[in-house]
């Protein structure tokens, strides 16, 4: 599958609309940001990682994975007065921050930009677009790529990591296109 990053108008963020893991603790964030990512691949909220706790770090998850996995939910911290927004941040790991992860459970209702799919499938924000409209009468899925830590979105129903269910397509608070999604699995 090659996977490509769609709705990208910055770094990826996060809006969470109904998540246990604000309310029950269930939240890791005493890992480091793992090696897999870089400037090219900068961890950013809304990003689905596997939790390594020996190691003591955020990473992507593998195709076999059987790590927890979370979602990026770190605070934002914006350094350059001149670009501020949601939009202009990204965990580096350079700034000293630890990112903070929420353990997903069945329930749990979120929006996030930070979106891939099957090029083979949907060649471009268009063709994604118009899958999504249909959402209502198709149904259609979010897990975790081992490739870019952005949400995959699929007609196909995960067999790995957490199953989430697309709820609609939607935008986040600065007008960004984004997806809504519930866990479902």
């Amino acid at each position: 599958m090659a996977n490509a990053r769609f709705y990208k108008n910055g770094y990826g963020q996060f809006e969470p609309q109904n998540c246990a893991f604000m309310r029950d603790g269930r939240i890791e964030a005493q890992c480091k940001t793992g090696s897999a990512f870089t400037t090219n691949l900068p961890l950013e909220n809304g990003m689905l990682v596997a939790v390594d706790k020996v190691k003591g770090e955020v990473d992507l998850a593998d195709a076999t994975e059987v790590r927890p996995i979370g979602i990026v939910y770190t605070a934002e911290k914006i350094h350059d007065q001149f670009n501020p927004g949601l939009k202009n941040f990204k965990n580096d790991g350079a700034n000293g921050f630890y990112p903070r992860v929420g353990y997903l459970s069945v329930g749990d209702k979120f929006t996030t930009n930070c979106i891939a799919a099957d090029t083979t499938v949907y060649a471009n924000e268009s063709a994604l677009n118009s899958a999504l409209a249909a959402v209502g009468t198709t149904a259609m899925y979010g897990t975790y790529t081992t490739d870019l830590g952005a949400i995959a979105i699929s007609t196909a129903v995960p067999t790995a990591g957490p199953v989430l269910t697309v709820v609609k397509k939607t935008t986040m608070p600065d007008g960004n296109p984004a997806v809504q999604f519930i866990v479902a699995g």
